[in-house]
């Protein structure tokens, strides 16, 4: 086990390749854990988990992109032992890419693919009034017009307490980031969209590579923005794919 930062769910210390997954807003790895069952075999996957969410729930969430970005930074080189996989789901996609952006900065190596997933481009700004700052009434009235928290954690006091400081601590990063830098990136981009979601275009979704060198692989799945938990098994489908080709890739690479 490496420390708190990443949960494995099935540790693989013969495996080819690592899949690390960031999930969205207010997520947790429990998105992820169990992909790990229907991944080939040489495959590990790896989920971050930074403070705020699943074991580390009563730790101080980060509400600043770079400080989050930099802290992680600290331990992450220890995942690069391996070729890799980036997946994110919407404010994990565009920490996923600060997180790549930084490694580029530093010479380490790039990852094989990188997966964005309900997500737009990160260089583009927000067009929408903050939320995270709002009372706590008008705050989770927005929450339910998201629809990705479950009503019952909605109309729970006690749980919307715990809940409430990492929601507005991501909102504040989703709100605030926008990438601002010029380096492109050279690893195949695929990008991943909900058929039905109101709040990311097609448009926004292509815009992602132009930040790459290749042309993105934009697939639409049926949902709305949360279509990474209720069509997970498409969403996984496609990751999968993803992850056999990147295998083979590797395989063909001079030893």
């Amino acid at each position: 086990m490496l420390n708190k930062w990443f949960v494995i769910p099935k540790p693989n210390a013969n495996a080819d390749i690592r899949l690390i997954c960031f999930p969205y807003a207010g997520g947790s790895p429990s998105t992820f854990i169990s992909w790990a069952k229907d991944l080939p075999d040489n495959v590990e996957l790896v989920i971050v988990q930074a403070p705020g969410r699943g074991a580390r729930m009563f730790e101080p969430a980060y509400s600043d992109m770079n400080i989050l970005i930099s802290d992680l930074m600290k331990i992450f080189p220890r995942l690069l032992n391996k070729p890799y996989v980036l997946f994110g789901h919407s404010l994990g996609s565009r920490i996923a890419f600060e997180l790549m952006n930084q490694l580029k900065m530093l010479n380490f190596p790039q990852p094989k693919h990188f997966i964005a997933s309900g997500s737009k481009g990160p260089h583009i700004k927000s067009d929408k009034k903050p939320t995270y700052h709002l009372p706590q009434d008008e705050f989770i009235t927005e929450l339910k017009e998201l629809s990705g928290t479950p009503e019952g954690v909605l109309e729970n006091k006690e749980l919307m307490e715990i809940f409430l400081p990492l929601l507005r601590a991501d909102f504040e990063i989703a709100h605030k980031y926008c990438y601002a830098g010029k380096t492109i990136f050279n690893c195949p981009i695929s990008v991943l969209g909900g058929d039905n979601d109101e709040d990311i275009s097609l448009l926004q979704l292509n815009c992602w590579d132009e930040l790459f060198t290749t042309t993105a692989d934009v697939h639409l799945v049926p949902g709305n923005h949360f279509f990474i938990d209720s069509n997970k098994e498409m969403v996984l489908e496609k990751v999968v794919n993803i992850m056999k080709a990147s295998l083979n890739d590797l395989a063909l690479m001079p030893s």
